[in-house]
């Protein structure tokens, strides 16, 4: 039988494969106006759901590692309903905002119905994974990708407007996946509902929970959002455009890596602090050699995307710096943050990336003024991103005593290396650089390889 991470591994295959048909082959079939048009509403769609402001990720972090029956269902009930009036009413006041501006009203009705759907199912999902309900939570994401997949398909045959036909869809198969995971928590709609004063007092409390590790999230987004925004200014629209296509590739690998990490925050409430030391030390070492050993994919890919897209081949020569950035971000989003929620230590994690984003800012800012090299100002991006990730593995250390600087600075000058040798002498000395530091490093940590593909086999690292 499957354990959930190879459930797990086994589904995100099936969603990198809508991912990567989402990516590369609607800007085939869509006008570049079309596909910007998409993109825009997508943008807002997938990010409308932080309006929640930290109840859902409240809820998340609360009973995580609890059973479904040990919850008290009315207090759900009532918030999933406060959630939605809250909603509507930051709806409301964002329309009426901005309503002298000049921006397509139609679009903003799309999200906000958009977003009525993904509030509360997100809200629901989250309550899955944090009983780890995995199985059932991959269902409901399936679900959805298979109705997305099956629009993209029809979308090659539809001859009116397919932008605002692939909106309807993803609507649409927002919306049944929101059905049926309102059928798997069925027993929270059927409970009483809580009294008005006491559902807000669960409210706020959730929220005062949530809020730290929303802002965190944001935090994250905002890095990316700011590099995208000063190449934006400092380039042109087509360089924007080719650097996004490469950052949507991270954007979606990220993905794949956070949903790894939904499964390892309730196994480690569940586990003593000597088994999350344990775990911690696994999965460190294991990590380091799988994500060196996916260097090897920077130059194959490459090729086959320059083949398949050459508008954008000069942009493809930064994937060795987007592999660098993944290692790192994939390193933060799998380690250290699932720790930090496991520990419940939200404040620090949320100090630490404030700290981050300020400095970042500034930095970015700096290199974008001074230089009109692209490759320094991805780089700079790199450089901030994985000194985030000291800084929480810093912190961190203050809590669990197997955090190793040594695999940190290891990561570090894999990372380093691999860039500039690409940069220097071509993708394929870097490819050839990468086999050999994979070989050295499977040499050296095999034995905590071995552990952790048992560990994602059976839960179970002994």
């Amino acid at each position: 039988m499957l354990s959930k991470i190879s459930y797990m591994a086994l589904a995100q295959i099936f969603f990198a494969f809508t991912s990567v048909v989402s990516i590369l082959v609607l800007p085939k079939l869509l006008s570049l106006e079309s596909f910007g048009y998409y993109q825009l509403f997508i943008f807002f769609a997938n990010y409308v759901e932080l309006l929640h402001f930290g109840l859902s990720d409240g809820i998340y972090l609360r009973y995580g590692g609890r059973r479904f029956e040990s919850i008290l269902k009315r207090t759900l009930k009532s918030q999933i309903y406060a959630m939605e009036i809250l909603y509507a009413l930051e709806c409301l006041i964002i329309f009426f905002a901005v309503y002298t501006f000049s921006f397509d009203k139609r679009l903003f009705l799309y999200i906000a119905i958009s977003g009525a759907i993904t509030v509360p199912r997100s809200f629901l999902y989250n309550l899955l994974q944090s009983i780890n309900e995995i199985k059932k939570s991959i269902v409901v994401l399936l679900i959805e990708r298979i109705f997305v997949l099956s629009s993209i398909a029809i979308v090659y045959f539809v001859d009116f407007d397919k932008a605002r036909f692939l909106i309807f869809s993803f609507i649409f198969a927002r919306f049944i996946s929101f059905a049926y995971i309102c059928f798997l928590c069925r027993d929270v709609f059927k409970a009483k509902t809580t009294p008005f004063v006491k559902s807000l007092f669960y409210i706020f409390k959730n929220m005062r929970i949530g809020i730290r590790l929303t802002i965190s999230t944001l935090c994250n987004i905002f890095l990316i959002f700011i590099a995208r925004s000063m190449i934006a200014w400092k380039f042109s629209v087509i360089v924007f455009g080719k650097i996004s296509l490469v950052l949507s590739l991270l954007n979606f690998a990220l993905f794949f890596i956070n949903a790894f990490s939904a499964i390892l925050f309730p196994i480690l409430r569940n586990k003593s602090a000597n088994e999350q030391n344990e775990i911690f030390k696994i999965l460190d070492d294991g990590l380091s050699a799988i994500f060196i050993f996916l260097f090897l994919f920077a130059y194959p890919m490459q090729i086959l995307l320059a083949l398949w897209l050459p508008k954008y081949a000069d942009a493809l020569h930064y994937m060795p710096i987007i592999f660098a950035i993944f290692l790192c971000e994939g390193k933060t989003l799998l380690l250290t943050n699932s720790y930090f929620k496991a520990l419940r230590k939200e404040r620090q994690m949320l100090r630490v990336n404030l700290i981050i984003l300020t400095l970042f800012s500034i930095f970015i800012m700096l290199a974008v003024v001074v230089s009109d090299d692209l490759f320094i100002i991805m780089f700079c991006l790199f450089l901030s991103l994985f000194l985030k990730y000291v800084a929480l593995s810093r912190e961190l250390a203050k809590f669990i005593n197997s955090v190793n600087f040594y695999n940190i600075g290891t990561d570090f000058f894999c990372s380093v290396c691999f860039v500039f040798l690409s940069r220097a002498a071509g993708e394929a000395y870097s490819f050839c650089l990468a086999a050999a530091m994979f070989i050295f490093l499977f040499a050296l940590k095999r034995k905590n390889l071995i552990r952790l593909f048992r560990f994602a086999n059976t839960a179970e690292f002994k």
